[in-house]
């Protein structure tokens, strides 16, 4: 290029990274008069360890976070570093500041682009983030100190004009809030505050320099020597790690939080000047802001606060009062030495060492405020415990001496479920908790009555270092920690003793303290990343539209907690709104345009096009092609039950009946048994080939366990092959929900119907609350947009099934709206017209009158509302109505099926004249063995012609003319073929030619046995009776409705095909 009359070129400065073969180079074009410098700088740079020793360039690892970029940006930014560095010592009459400038142009176009340092390096490993970040603010501070500023350098213009979070909380459509955090969270909390000078030392040094000097002044103070053993230097402890105390030192309370709340501002200072605005700038951007305990006092300076001798000296006030109250709390309640036993135990059941404040979640207020009553009942006036921080709707913190709460948590851990107990067949109200309590690190037990004393020595000093706030400074709503409320309104006459108040006595009320509305981005300036008070916050607020940004963490956690990049990436599409439930997954009213009719709009429907709501695969209610079809022709969504068809052209009949009997463009789902292995083998298959062949198989679902997750990936890839539109799994645990969402996870192509109906459901059902494992997963299956949540629990009617459709259930639970998006009916269907079963049955199913939900586990101990719990055939619970058979069925369960299968045989002969006399009267299964006479008797003991007749008069329904099952009718043909081999003299042909002839039994029966007369007398053979027992056996055919045998497998016998 041609400037003032000279040419000046451009050649290409080549900087290496790392020795030999192995080596990555990135290069800049350097103008000729420059040369010289750069390349001295260059030299000087190679002969650095980190230059000559780096590793090569490597494609790292994804789950590691790496990027192929890594070392090049690296490379880049540490050789600007360098050059920065170098320039104001060694010049040496170069204009090495001119190749600064250069350089820092060349990293900013190459690089950021137009984005943030923060923001381009988000995916990079977090040493090589921390490098990037504080090299790029070492040249910019470099530059600025110089006078010379850059167009590309982002951070030296209004900051609003590039961070996008910030420019849609101008438009107003981001909503901010700030939130700062307390003590307790982890013990190693001044390594943040080490981090955070480490990388922006640039911005912050002068700022540092001035607080530490302040807090060193503070500690020399006579008052403080006895709690300030060594010190209050923060300055030295940051720039000489050697001089660092010893965490045991860190964590108290007249160190940690003057420290901590050193860190917020730190970290709020940091986002001032990255964004390049004052203080009072960035805090108008802020629809509010509160702190949890000791928080609340950095939020009263980010409201307080205009401009940086404002924020300084705001800082200053803050600094003295986290002080005092650090101090004189810890004056008042002087630290204690333990029993060591009592230390040794609570490290052991990773309590935490015991301390004033406990920490309990994951139980009810209720719950832990009745262990506490319990506790305090044998502890002295002086000695109780107080429940004084409500953290979430089961996030709890108990304060107290530590010997009390140690006592406490003792008591608790009777409740407790050991780590990794497995409690799946547990009923629910039966279980051990699951749940977790911890020691907090801190040592004075704020907020409580034990600090009564503290305030006024606290604001004796306050008025000695003159560090008062007033209500009037408050340009931004601060929010009490007590009761939510404005301090701007409720603490004009002294704001500063309300805090110190709310911090000593107050009890902590965080869901009110944060319950602003219309808020849509919540950012945390810590302490403890992902650990602190954004992780409380963003459990409290999922779901409802609120998203949590860490403004003191490099690091998020996935889609739940975003890095501090979210702040000042320059990308509309990097400003991430957090889902709310209410508003993406509630029902809507729709009118269609073609008939101008009502729909109910939600994901359901929108999958299925059908009302939300499914009736469920159950046998035998919808093995019916009569009632499967009706319902399919009311517009409803159905599953066929594949559990009633036990071989391949059973199944592919019933389906071509099914199509026979519906309008045009309907399909069929299928409800497979996954425990089944013999009906799985050929229905899965079927499917598949029947959908290749035209047949409008339209679903799958998997009931009966859900399978491991390779395995359900190639079903879900055979199932996508073959062109079905949906598959259906129906968890019951947990663990199972879980295993489903990794599906979808797995297979974000296919849309997945997630049916829960936990252990209130009828037929088969879990040991599960319903509630409980939803609450616990709503979050992770809303974050799979292919899954379609179906709730199923004994619905029937408006009144039970609208709050699960709206999400309203969940209020109760102190959670935010849960909807689902459509409802499974069950046993509501059993009774419909169309069902196949008789009056008499619907109306049993009527009368029962049902219990209450916290009511249904009694069915495990006896009759409740109408219906006992029985074991199935299946060996899973399921609910049956209490008629004389299921009460006879619950009987055998408890006495004798729940005994080993090597100790039943000597027990059902013991009691087998009772069985029998019980099956015979009360079970819908009788005893086969009779005599014509009706006498009962085993089946050696039965004459060919009496098995003959007691076939037909169990298999054939006389009054409808049919029998109970055609493969029935086949097992009847089979036997009379065997009876005319047993009896032949000659060989001739069967007079059973087709088993078309039995369709009508009774004359071809008596015409065998005519012919055959040595029937009507010869008792059954060995050798015939375990050929009867195989035809009862045959898995091709409906099972037999009769017991033939008392053995080992009479539980078999007894619950086949219930």
């Amino acid at each position: 290029m041609t400037t003032d009359g000279s040419t000046k070129y451009l050649r290409p400065l080549v900087i290496k990274y790392g020795s030999g073969n192995a080596t990555t180079e990135s290069s800049v074009l350097i103008p000729s008069d420059m040369w010289a410098a750069a390349e001295q700088l260059r030299e000087q740079f190679q002969a650095t360890p980190w230059a000559s020793q780096a590793p090569p360039e490597t494609t790292p690892d994804s789950a590691s976070g790496g990027s192929e970029q890594t070392p090049r940006i690296e490379l880049a930014a540490r050789f600007l570093k360098f050059a920065a560095e170098f320039h104001p010592s060694h010049n040496q009459g170069l204009d090495t500041l001119s190749v600064v400038s250069l350089l820092f142009n060349d990293f900013c176009d190459t690089y950021l682009k137009g984005n943030d340092v923060h923001a381009v390096t988000a995916d990079l490993l977090v040493p090589v983030r921390k490098a990037v970040i504080n090299a790029y603010f070492v040249a910019l501070t470099v530059l600025k100190y110089n006078g010379i500023s850059f167009a590309n350098a982002a951070t030296t213009t209004k900051k609003t004009d590039t961070s996008a979070l910030f420019r849609k909380s101008i438009e107003g459509s981001a909503n901010m809030f700030a939130v700062f955090g307390g003590q307790g969270n982890i013990e190693e909390y001044f390594d943040e505050t080490k981090e955070v000078f480490d990388i922006y030392e640039p911005l912050i040094r002068d700022y540092v320099v001035e607080m530490s000097a302040h807090l060193n002044t503070l500690a020399r103070k006579p008052d403080f020597q006895s709690t300030l053993s060594k010190g209050l230097d923060v300055l030295r402890w940051l720039t000489d790690s050697e001089s660092t105390p010893d965490l045991h030192y860190l964590i108290s309370a007249p160190v940690s939080l003057p420290v901590i709340g050193f860190t917020q501002l730190l970290h709020l200072l940091v986002l001032s000047k990255v964004l390049n605005l004052q203080p009072g700038e960035v805090a108008s951007q802020f629809k509010g802001a509160t702190g949890h305990s000791q928080g609340i006092i950095s939020a009263v300076v980010l409201a307080a606060s205009t401009d940086e001798a404002s924020y300084t000296a705001n800082s200053k006030k803050a600094l003295s009062l986290l002080f005092a109250i650090g101090n004189r709390a810890q004056q008042v309640f002087p630290q204690t030495v333990l029993d060591p036993t009592i230390l040794e135990d609570s490290v052991s059941n990773n309590e935490g060492n015991p301390s004033p404040m406990l920490a309990v979640s994951s139980l009810r207020k209720e719950d832990v405020i009745k262990h506490v009553d319990a506790t305090n009942s044998h502890l002295p006036e002086d000695r109780q415990i107080e429940v004084s921080l409500i953290n979430g709707p089961r996030s709890y913190v108990c304060c107290g001496p530590p010997q009390s709460l140690y006592g406490l948590n003792l008591s608790l851990r009777k409740l407790k479920a050991a780590s990794g107990a497995d409690q799946g067949r547990v009923p629910h109200s039966q279980r051990k908790l699951k749940f977790a309590s911890r020691f907090l690190p801190i040592t004075a037990p704020f907020h409580s009555k034990y600090l009564d004393a503290a305030p006024q020595l606290v604001l004796d000093d306050v008025k000695a270092m003159d560090c008062q706030f007033n209500a009037s400074e408050l340009r931004v709503p601060v929010f009490s920690t007590w009761d939510g409320k404005d301090l701007r309104e409720t603490a004009q006459d002294d704001l500063t003793k309300s805090i110190i108040e709310m911090i000593c006595l107050q009890p902590v009320d965080w869901p009110a303290a944060t319950a602003m509305p219309s808020i849509t981005h919540i950012v945390d300036f810590g302490p403890a990343g992902a650990s602190g008070v954004g992780r409380l916050t963003h459990r409290n607020k999922e779901g409802t539209g609120v998203h949590v940004i860490l403004a003191g963490a490099l690091e998020g956690v996935g889609s739940e907690l975003s890095s501090k990049a979210s702040l000042f990436d320059t990308r509309d599409s990097a400003v991430y709104f957090a889902s709310n439930w209410a508003h993406d997954f509630a029902p809507r009213l729709v009118r269609t345009s073609c008939d101008g009719r009502t729909h109910i709009d939600s994901p359901m429907s929108r999958l299925l096009g059908k009302p939300t709501i499914l009736v469920a695969g159950m046998t035998p209610s919808t093995i019916s092609e009569k009632f499967v079809s009706a319902t399919m022709n009311a517009g409803y969504h159905i599953e066929l039950s594949g559990g009633g068809h036990f071989s391949e052209p059973m199944l592919r009949d019933k389906i071509q009946q099914i199509m026979d009997l519906v309008e045009p463009g309907l399909g069929v789902t299928v409800n497979a048994i996954y425990i089944n292995p013999r009906q799985w083998a050929f229905q899965y298959p079927l499917i598949q080939a029947m959908r290749k062949e035209g047949i409008p198989m339209e679903g799958l679902c998997i009931g009966a366990g859900v399978p491991t997750l390779d395995v359900a990936n190639d079903i879900v890839e055979n199932l996508q092959k073959a062109g079905f539109a949906h598959i259906g799994f129906k968890p019951g645990t947990v663990g199972s929900i879980r295993q489903v969402i990794a599906i979808a996870q797995s297979n974000p192509t296919m849309p997945i119907i997630l049916e829960w109906t936990g252990g209130r459901a009828g037929g088969h059902h879990s040991f599960e609350d319903f509630h409980q494992p939803i609450l616990e997963t709503y979050g992770a299956i809303r974050n799979q947009p292919n899954i379609v949540l179906v709730a199923g629990s004994g619905f029937g009617g408006v009144e039970d099934t609208l709050p699960y459709l709206t999400g309203d259930w969940s209020a109760k639970f102190d959670c935010a709206p849960m909807p689902f998006d459509g409802i499974l009916f069950g046993s509501r269907v059993m009774v419909a017209k169309e069902g196949q079963a008789d009056d008499a049955v619907k109306q049993a199913i009527v009368d029962c009158s049902g219990v209450d939900d916290h009511e249904w586990e009694k069915t495990y101990s006896g009759e409740a509302g109408g219906i006992i719990t029985v074991m199935s055939e299946l060996g899973e619970p399921i609910h049956k109505v209490a008629t004389r058979g299921v009460r006879l069925w619950k009987e055998f369960d408890d006495t004798i099926f729940s005994l080993p299968r090597d100790k039943r045989a000597a027990v059902i002969q013991a009691k087998k004249d009772y069985i029998i006399r019980r099956l015979n009267a009360d079970f819908q299964k009788p005893w086969f063995g009779k005599k014509l006479d009706g006498t009962p008797v085993d089946l050696e003991e039965m004459t060919y012609a009496e098995v003959a007749y007691r076939l037909n008069e169990l298999l054939y329904i006389k009054s409808e003319s049919r029998w109970v099952d055609v493969t029935l009718r086949n097992f009847v043909g089979d036997y009379l073929r065997r009876v005319e081999e047993r009896f032949a003299t000659k060989e001739h042909e069967s007079m059973v030619v087709s088993f078309d002839q039995l369709e009508v039994p009774f004359e071809l029966t008596e015409k065998i046995l005519d012919a055959n007369p040595g029937s009507r007398s010869q008792l059954l053979t060995t050798e015939d009776v375990q050929y009867f027992i195989n035809l009862c056996m045959r898995p091709i055919q409906k099972p037999v409705p009769f017991i033939p045998v008392l053995d080992k497998q009479f539980d078999v016998w007894f619950k086949k095909d219930s």
